[in-house]
């Protein structure tokens, strides 16, 4: 779950664990990440990743397989707001962070 320490992302994690999921927790706030870590013990694994920086994702998926073995759902939650439509963007646009 990208975004997962707060909001849409955060709502998602505990409707995941509420439905008996692990999750890997993903997310730039790494104190927010350990909070919701000693609420919910190992049925998360926490990962400090800034989405934002190309570097950071391109170890994305190698942590998660790292961590938890496998990746069953990916929920891409985390983003930034712009002010075009996707469809309408260059692909320059579209390729910044994850």
């Amino acid at each position: 779950m990208t975004g997962a320490a707060a909001g849409i992302g955060l709502a998602s994690t505990e409707a995941m664990l509420a439905a008996g999921s692990r999750v890997v927790m993903v997310d730039r706030n790494e104190a927010a990440l350990q909070a919701l870590c000693n609420k919910h013990g190992v049925a998360v694994i926490p990962l400090v990743i800034d989405l934002l920086d190309p570097k950071d994702c391109d170890t994305l998926l190698p942590r998660v397989l790292e961590k938890a073995g496998q990746l069953d759902i990916l929920h891409a939650n985390a983003g930034a707001p712009t002010s075009a439509a996707t469809w309408s963007m260059p692909t320059l646009g579209l390729s910044t962070g994850c």
